[in-house]
């Protein structure tokens, strides 16, 4: 995206004037002394300005643009005559012009149409340059626009998810005291520690991605409080993480929710939930989940909930074009494998 120091110099061209201006003079200073030089090129790129100038701030505005076909090119007849005339008299033997006083060698009417030529060939250029940067102030405005929405849509997506995931601890906190299990209370440290890294390390649109492998462990940690069938059939592993690498906050904590409340743990002895995040040498992550499941539990139930919504939306805005997320359901086990190639 280009910035705002670049848009500075596309609407206010007067550097490359001033190089003009510059060119000008060395090519004349090659036939005539450099004093005549200069005020032949200061007298030829005032013409030419004149012409650019009225052309971008007069009679596109305010003219063309309103669809006064018929002014607008009367005008600009009239304006490259005006200035084309204005220019031969400055130009003649004997009137002086910043010192400039040099002999005619083509006739008036040559020299008049190839002046009234090139004018013509600035207002035309002018022209383009007025259509081609008003179209690329609109192309940047859209994509602030878009950027600002889309800045928008994250932080509401994030607002959702905060909630969402305190709603589900605090119902394992709930049954923990309910059922007075000495578990209560080093679950609600657990939480305490999982609000703080929520609330305040997550706020910026990057953390450390080893932040994000300790918060979830510690998520499954509190969840291996339930119960000895948790504590033996939940697992989360990770390999390849470095201090430098980030990836996006929460990105991931719908997948291990979900697989806590789909799975089957709290019934099936034989139930599992693995959960695994590798960083290889590449850099690419790889992050799995697999858990068995209720029977009465369907891929679409599964796949179709609030938060499974927000997080395919927060890996398009975000990683888009750069991920593979996949949900799928092999027996009694539901597989979600998120690949990103670039963190």
């Amino acid at each position: 995206m280009i910035g705002k120091k670049q848009t500075h110099i596309l609407a206010n061209p007067y550097l490359f004037w001033v190089c003009y201006w510059l060119v000008w003079t060395l090519l004349l200073s090659n036939f005539q002394p450099v004093g005549k030089a200069i005020g032949m090129a200061s007298l030829s790129v005032a013409a030419q300005g004149i012409v650019a100038l009225a052309t971008v701030r007069l009679l596109i505005p305010r003219f063309l643009e309103k669809r006064k076909y018929l002014a607008y090119g009367l005008l600009v007849i009239a304006l490259l005559l005006l200035v084309t005339v204005l220019y031969m008299r400055l130009s003649e033997p004997g009137v002086r012009f910043l010192t400039v006083k040099r002999e005619i060698r083509y006739p008036k009417a040559f020299q008049f149409g190839r002046m009234y030529f090139l004018l013509f060939i600035i207002h035309i250029t002018s022209v383009t340059y007025k259509f081609a940067t008003d179209r690329f102030r609109a192309q940047h405005r859209q994509s602030e626009l878009l950027r600002k929405q889309l800045e928008t849509e994250l932080q509401v997506l994030k607002a959702q998810i905060n909630p969402h995931f305190l709603f589900n601890t605090l119902n394992n906190v709930y049954t923990l005291a309910y059922l007075k299990d000495d578990n209560a209370a080093p679950m609600i440290m657990k939480l305490s520690e999982l609000l703080r890294y929520t609330l305040y390390d997550c706020q910026a649109d990057r953390v450390r991605l080893e932040k994000e492998v300790e918060f979830l462990q510690n998520i499954v940690a509190m969840q291996q409080l339930k119960s000895g069938n948790y504590q033996n059939q939940l697992s989360f592993t990770s390999s390849g993480v470095q201090p430098e690498q980030l990836i996006a906050p929460l990105l991931l904590l719908v997948f291990v929710e979900n697989s806590f409340k789909h799975g089957d743990l709290d019934t099936n002895a034989d139930g599992s939930i693995a959960i695994s995040l590798n960083m290889d040498d590449t850099g690419v992550l790889l992050f799995e989940c697999v858990n068995t499941t209720r029977k009465r539990v369907s891929h679409e139930h599964f796949s179709q909930g609030i938060g499974l919504n927000n997080v395919r939306k927060r890996l398009e805005m975000i990683y888009p074009g750069t991920h593979e997320l996949t949900l799928s359901e092999q027996k009694d086990r539901f597989f979600v494998r998120l690949k990103i190639y670039q963190l």
